[in-house]
């Protein structure tokens, strides 16, 4: 299976593609593959969840301790890096390898949800304690989405793709959610990172200078009405 290009690049972002389990290591994570991106989750939405499984491949006994999500990880700086938010993933109820011993060629497995708090990439770490071993790690990652601001975005890459070039990954700048384009000299999003009472409005930022476009909620309908018209732009969540 192959992953979009923009899972590719949140993983290699994050610099972390390190957090391999050593090959002569005797627990590691088997499923899923490395690459498993928990993929666009809107901001709040409780239903992204995967389960992860470890395995003895060794031939002795191994006792797990208490699996967690931290972050403690090294990430770049740079705009369009994912967001270090072990908040956003969390080890669930069905949790069937913190303190277990697996026998030679047993396994175990974990269910971890992704719940994003906020738009954009998220990343975390897992870690699989073992007790008297190194631990095992693996990257976690998603990405939050805040509609209907992403679907309009999307609508305008696809409409527009000479003005809303090389577009970044959803960035929070508050009380703004926004992308970049061209080389960030264009930055197009709406006041949604913030509740308000008012309605959201759509902003840009060029060349240093800003302005409104509009409402939202406009941009929203016409997103959704413009052929092919396979858009459906969630306008729940908007403020």
């Amino acid at each position: 299976m192959r992953f979009p290009l923009f899972v590719r690049q949140t993983i290699a972002a994050a610099g972390l593609c390190a957090l391999a389990v050593p090959a002569l290591a005797q627990v590691v994570v088997t499923d899923p593959p490395p690459e498993h991106h928990f993929g666009q989750i809107p901001v709040g939405a409780t239903y992204a969840a995967q389960y992860f499984s470890v395995f003895n491949q060794g031939s002795s006994p191994v006792t797990l301790g208490q699996v967690r999500v931290d972050g403690q990880m090294a990430v770049c700086a740079a705009l369009g890096c994912p967001t270090v938010a072990p908040e956003d993933f969390t080890v669930q109820g069905a949790d069937g390898c913190s303190g277990q011993t697996l026998q030679p060629g047993l396994g175990c497995s974990t269910l971890v949800g992704f719940v994003p708090t906020a738009p954009g990439a998220r990343v975390a770490r897992l870690v699989f304690a073992v007790q008297d071993g190194a631990e095992v790690e693996r990257l976690v990652a998603g990405t939050g989405v805040s509609q209907p601001l992403e679907c309009v975005l999307d609508w305008a890459e696809r409409s527009y793709p000479a003005l809303f070039s090389q577009p970044t990954p959803t960035q929070v700048v508050s009380p703004y959610v926004a992308r970049c384009y061209q080389g960030g000299a264009l930055c197009v999003g709406a006041d949604v990172a913030v509740p308000t009472v008012a309605p959201a409005s759509i902003y840009y930022l060029f060349q240093g200078q800003m302005g409104r476009l509009g409402a939202l909620s406009d941009f929203a309908t016409v997103a959704t009405q413009a052929p092919p018209s396979t858009l459906r732009c969630d306008q729940s969540s908007q403020h």
